[in-house]
């Protein structure tokens, strides 16, 4: 809420206490003006010291005191609201949220993660490092101040609620995460966000296989169990320890300059129906391909030269973030 609204009570009786004495120095007095009946109101409620503007009548001077005690008293009252704004910080509070607002506003092909739990800081870390515009619901006040500290916009309040997921930019979104640690949130975040935005893509954390089934079926396009995989990585790492540290590394970004991406094939690119050897990608840009997901869902996990590229392939590609940004200008 805007802290000026609590300023507005004792603005609005300020006001009429101005426009009773106005009208009555205007009544009571012989042959006074409108201005000079303002004049007189302003510098009584205000208590200036100024004299009158011209001497008054006995009835006058009652009038006076009438409005010396009812004015400055709700004048004082008023002017501690303010103070009490400016020490509370709300004023700062309020100039806060009102850039965040902005910043959220402004997103454009961000992600939406709902849930701010383990599963959830490690999302926004991930795109923090990486770059990537996110924006973080969460019902904890902790939070948004967490978030604060580190620059990134964070709004407290449900996941679930459509009014939510709007001011997060869901029409304006290219993903979202439901990691909440209730599997129950992660459905209804699910469903409010697939009825929201029917293109989003959304990835959901299950916390038991149950689970998986129902996410799916509420409209999500991957469903992670972190207990799963977990169970894989350990197993990975017990039997092939220095695969699975190269992997981990890639996929993380790591120490090195090279990391994983994935980019869409569009129908004007100027590679569509060549093969890669004609594209000759990885000599103009050095990025190197390791996959492609042709369009009807299916892989090629060895791509060759004579392999052809069609349009809304996906590719998976290995190097650098300079090559990578090449790549793109010569789609």
């Amino acid at each position: 809420m805007n802290p000026f609204r609590r300023l507005i009570p004792s603005a609005i009786l300020l006001f009429c206490i101005f426009c009773i004495g106005t009208a009555g120095y205007v009544l009571i007095e012989d042959h006074w003006t409108f201005m000079e009946a303002a004049y007189m109101s302003v510098v009584t409620i205000f208590t200036v010291g100024f004299k009158e503007v011209r001497p008054l009548s006995p009835p006058g001077q009652l009038f006076t005191m009438a409005i010396i005690i009812t004015g400055v008293g709700t004048a004082v009252y008023a002017g501690g609201k303010a103070v009490e704004l400016i020490v509370e910080g709300e004023l700062a509070g309020y100039q806060k949220r009102k850039r965040m607002e902005k910043k959220i506003r402004e997103l454009k092909d961000h992600f939406i993660i709902c849930g701010f739990g383990r599963v959830g800081h490690q999302v926004a870390e991930t795109f923090q490092s990486s770059g990537i515009p996110y924006v973080v619901i969460d019902d904890k006040k902790e939070s948004s101040d967490e978030l604060e500290k580190i620059g990134a916009p964070g709004i407290t309040g449900d996941a679930t609620s459509d009014s939510i997921l709007s001011y997060a930019g869901i029409g304006e979104a290219k993903g979202l995460v439901a990691c909440a640690d209730s599997d129950v949130v992660n459905v209804f975040v699910t469903l409010s966000a697939r009825a929201l935005n029917p293109d989003l893509f959304i990835v959901a954390r299950a916390g038991i296989k149950d689970t998986e089934k129902k996410l799916m079926m509420a409209g999500a396009n991957r469903v992670i169990s972190p207990y799963f995989i977990s169970g894989i990585r350990m197993a990975a790492l017990a039997t092939r320890p220095v695969t699975s540290d190269f992997l981990d590394i890639v996929t993380h970004g790591g120490n090195l300059d090279f990391k994983l991406f994935e980019i869409t094939i569009p129908q004007n690119s100027r590679f569509v129906n060549k093969t890669i050897e004609e594209s000759n990608i990885r000599n103009t840009s050095g990025i190197a391909i390791l996959a492609i997901r042709k369009a009807d869902g299916s892989f090629d996990l060895q791509p060759k030269a004579t392999s052809k590229i069609d349009t809304n392939d996906v590719m998976v590609l290995i190097g650098t973030q300079e090559q990578f940004e090449q790549l793109e200008k010569m789609m």
